[in-house]
């Protein structure tokens, strides 16, 4: 049985002389609103109580501070430039909403390619660009269903964002199921697996930490390493790829058995 460090190891192998296509093709998928990875994150408590700690008279007195911010010359000067910030926000993410979930296929066909030597190229991203309306239907409901589970509790959210994690990867290079059939299968396949994936994402957490030290800087390594190491997962669990032994195909037995 793999480990988590197993799976590392075979990532940087599978990335040795590729880190900068690793780099560059995680970089802008993300930019791109990929998301094989379902991050929860939950913070319920600190919004309300600042919100309680506000008096009336406080709120009363920010109010005005704003009015009076919004009518005065600096916000009018800069008043063009924020609109034009924003219709290209607007813009942006609607180019993201779009294609995002075809470029999560894109990256996830990346990884496995990269996971089976199959000469990964960044064009990978774009492979599956004609299956814009799966991409997203699998990022909506995915994302839905573990958002319905998280309402339960966190525990519940969690759990269900690993029985789907290998949505993205099972969609990728099965062109003939549809998006429910991905995530029935992946339901399928995460049986017995989700301690494994949720301690290989633990053996990240000083990668993590890390790229939080850095502002977000060495993320764009660690990205790609855990990304390759989830794709090396995936192969594991669903072909032994790298715990069965190798078989030779033209090997024949010399007593004719």
């Amino acid at each position: 049985m793999l480990l988590s460090r197993d799976y590392k190891i075979i990532a940087k192998e599978n990335l040795r002389g590729r880190w900068k296509l690793g780099v560059g093709t995680g970089l802008v998928a993300g930019l791109l609103g990929a998301s094989i990875r379902n991050n929860l994150s939950f913070d319920l408590t600190s919004y309300g109580d600042d919100a309680a700690a506000l008096s009336d008279t406080e709120y009363d007195t920010l109010t005005l501070q704003v009015q009076e911010f919004l009518e005065s010359d600096l916000f009018q000067s800069i008043l063009p430039a924020l609109t034009g910030i924003l219709i290209v926000l607007c813009i942006y993410l609607l180019i993201v909403l779009v294609i995002g979930g075809a470029v999560t296929l894109g990256y996830a066909q990346f990884n496995l390619n990269l996971a089976d030597d199959r000469d990964p190229r960044f064009s990978d991203l774009f492979s599956h660009i004609n299956r814009k309306w799966e991409g997203f239907c699998m990022q909506f409901f995915r994302g839905m269903m573990i958002l319905l589970w998280s309402l339960l509790f966190i525990i519940p959210g969690i759990i269900a964002s690993y029985r789907y994690a290998m949505t993205p990867y099972i969609l990728a290079e099965n062109y003939d199921l549809s998006m429910m059939e991905a995530i029935s299968e992946s339901k399928r396949l995460m049986r017995g697996n989700k301690w494994k994936l949720f301690t290989l994402d633990v053996s990240f957490i000083w990668w993590i930490l890390l790229s939080n030290l850095t502002f977000g800087v060495a993320s764009l390594w660690v990205g790609p390493y855990q990304e390759a190491a989830r794709a090396a997962f995936y192969r594991e669990i669903t072909e032994q790829r790298y715990s069965r032994p190798h078989v030779d195909t033209e090997w024949t037995d010399p007593y004719g058995q």
